[in-house]
């Protein structure tokens, strides 16, 4: 099953919480998952745009406003009220908005007021963790591409944070085809678990995908001269004119005068 990874908000009377984290998924027919997807890829990677893939890394969502944190160690708390909460973060209330945007599957809207938290508080990672999976369902895979990296780039030590980049990361080089790349994102990925024992997350998910990027590679390797002799006669056949029909026609006979 395909599906986007949502961001979850419950709205109460005065307040809302969004909480992320990593859960196993409930078992579907023939022991595959079903349920919502964190991210990941199948065996073979939507074009860019498509619906996102799912892997065994799925996002659990609190349902209550008072509801424990979801299962893992690798929860991610947005308190979204900020003049119900005392020490909110600045962006509170447009994380807050953004989060209703993506659940109502606007994501250009969303993806506007994760990019409005931004700029009230530039320094906080989840924001744009927020806008890098906002813009990914909307299609915009670059502009992921640059919010994730800013994400790593200010997360610090939020591990619990770093692994879910890491993972999205790794997830957004295999759709892209970047087989290199993606091996090598996931196999950072599992190197961080293995250092971060306290940390929540899959390796064998990643022990999964690296198989499967190694086996994708494999094909494009086997195909290329394939590829390049179609290339090569559709480039033939566009540059070649039409055979000259060599059938004599029929000359009308001369007009009597």
């Amino acid at each position: 099953m395909r599906r986007h990874f949502l961001l979850g908000s419950t709205f109460a009377a005065t307040f809302v919480v969004a909480a992320f984290g990593f859960a196993d998924p409930p078992a579907g027919k023939g022991g595959g998952s079903v349920g919502v997807s964190l991210g990941g890829s199948a065996a073979t990677p939507p074009a860019p745009g498509g619906a996102r893939p799912a892997t065994s890394a799925s996002m659990s969502l609190s349902t209550s406003a008072a509801g424990a944190a979801p299962a893992g160690s690798a929860g991610v708390s947005a308190r979204v009220d900020a003049k119900s909460k005392p020490g909110a973060s600045p962006g509170a209330a447009a994380v807050a908005k953004g989060h209703g945007a993506y659940m109502a599957r606007d994501y250009p809207g969303a993806i506007q007021a994760y990019k409005e938290a931004i700029a009230q508080d530039g320094s906080d990672p989840t924001n744009y963790y927020f806008l890098g999976e906002a813009q990914l369902a909307g299609g915009s895979t670059v502009e992921a591409d640059a919010s994730f990296a800013a994400g790593l780039r200010n997360v610090g030590g939020k591990d619990d944070l770093r692994v879910k980049l890491l993972f999205v990361v790794a997830d957004l080089r295999e759709r892209q085809g970047k087989w290199p790349d993606a091996k090598k994102a996931w196999e950072e990925y599992a190197q961080f678990l293995a250092t971060h024992p306290s940390v929540k997350g899959y390796a064998a998910t990643a022990t999964e995908r690296v198989k499967v990027v190694d086996a994708r590679a494999d094909l494009d390797t086997k195909y290329a001269p394939v590829r390049q002799r179609i290339e090569d006669r559709i480039k033939e056949n566009a540059t070649t004119p039409p055979p000259a029909d060599e059938t004599p026609r029929p000359q009308a006979p001369p007009k009597k005068k």
